[in-house]
């Protein structure tokens, strides 16, 4: 009786998942295949039934952001990453990459297939200046209901990152030294690939 038997050859798709504002690892990103080859699709099935196993192709960053899957045949595949538990503070990111076909000479060896993604994360910036139109150093920003908050540069430019997002309206306050508070109403939107437009303030003396 002929046993037939998926050979796949000793392939990897490795990567790095960032921040895609500030460019720093974020470790403990959930890095799942989200599109592959039928081959990889049928064995994958297969194995699932058997043994419940998922690492074959969901996998995590490390603390360095990094990630691997091994033992990959050939073809187009497409990776998608999220954060679960920050999934208000960070969006998806996805990549479609190409494993290659087996070379001969070089068996034994890791043919690497690059898959580096950036998560989008929610971002509220803009500036703020006098009534002159100067710009104001060091006016304290933040949202509230929130913990977080940032100071403007010397150009009056401010950004708060990673906040939560949210379809209700929320009220972001400024205030600086010589100067009277002011406040606006913003929607933080979900973290995507389109910027948030930037919120400005005009502060009076």
């Amino acid at each position: 009786m002929v046993q037939s038997q998926l050979i796949r050859h000793q392939v990897a798709i490795a990567g790095q998942v960032i921040n895609a504002q500030t460019k720093k690892a974020i470790a403990k990103v959930e890095v799942m295949i989200t599109k592959a080859p039928d081959a990889f699709t049928h064995w994958l099935g297969l194995k699932s039934l058997q043994h419940g196993d998922r690492s074959s192709y969901l996998t995590r960053t490390a603390f360095d952001g990094y990630f691997h899957f091994w033992d990959l045949p050939e073809g187009e595949y497409t990776l998608t990453a999220l954060l679960p538990n920050a999934a208000r503070r960070y969006g998806t990111a996805m990549i479609a990459v190409t494993v290659p076909s087996y070379i001969e000479g070089i068996e034994g060896k890791i043919i690497m297939t690059a898959a580096d993604m950036e998560l989008p994360i929610t971002v509220l910036n803009g500036n703020i200046s006098n009534q002159n139109g100067e710009p104001v150093f060091m006016a304290k920003v933040r949202v509230k209901g929130s913990t977080e908050s940032t100071f403007s540069n010397d150009k009056g430019q401010y950004s708060l990152i990673g906040l939560e997002s949210s379809e209700i309206k929320r009220i972001a306050i400024v205030s600086a030294q010589g100067y009277q508070p002011t406040s606006q109403s913003v929607v933080i939107s979900h973290p995507s690939t389109d910027l948030q437009p930037p919120l400005n303030f005009i502060l009076q003396g």
